[in-house]
């Protein structure tokens, strides 16, 4: 029988990239380089890099192997994997971080200080496109899973330095990879970082 994540993977591999992703792109920022948190089976990172970006993918599980196959030659040149979990990462300067489905799987000892590194990481005028779990969310119910789940004024209040382009808060319920029925309630954003002077 295969594991939830094994599952999760299946599911995820080929399917294109998330709603958020696809509205960054309509911004046409200027390709550079790229970090996905939590990268998956890679569906994020490799509508940024069909679209020209440069990407370090980051993920606990090593996914190389099964983003690679799904990228062209010339386009695993645009690639880079890390295996790492988020409190122990080191992150480079770039031009836009994403976030999807990961932060709020972030241990919540190590939530700010994976934040300040996202922060830090990216340039002035930099780019922040994820999502945090709000706490409507079922899996709030769940003692088992340590999330993250953020109330919507906590989750602006990490954006003091950014300019919000987009903001979306999102309820649904949805079958799960898994097959299981849950209720999402999620907060997906779009930022700027705004260029001290």
């Amino acid at each position: 029988m295969k594991s939830n994540i094994t599952q999760y993977y299946d599911a995820t591999k080929g399917i294109e990239a998330h709603n958020n992703i696809q509205e960054f792109l309509k911004l046409n920022v200027e390709p550079s380089n790229a970090i996905d948190l939590g990268c998956g089976a890679g569906r994020d990172t490799i509508e940024l890099i069909k679209n020209k970006w440069h990407v370090l993918s980051i993920d606990k599980e090593n996914n190389e192997k099964l983003i690679r196959e799904q990228l062209s030659n010339e386009e695993q040149d645009k690639f880079e994997f890390y295996q790492s979990l988020f409190g122990s990462m080191i992150l480079p300067k770039c031009k836009l971080i994403v976030a999807n489905f990961s932060l709020p799987f972030t241990k919540v000892e190590f939530f700010k200080e994976t934040w300040n590194k996202i922060e830090s990481s990216l340039l002035d005028e930099g780019y922040f496109v994820g999502n945090f779990f709000g706490k409507k969310d079922s899996w709030i119910s769940d003692e088992k899973r340590k999330l993250v789940f953020l109330e919507e004024s906590e989750v602006k209040n990490l954006f003091d330095n950014f300019i919000i382009v987009k903001f979306n808060e999102i309820e649904k319920d949805v079958k799960l990879a898994s097959g299981k029925e849950k209720h999402w309630h999620l907060y997906e954003v779009i930022a700027r970082k705004v260029k001290l002077t």
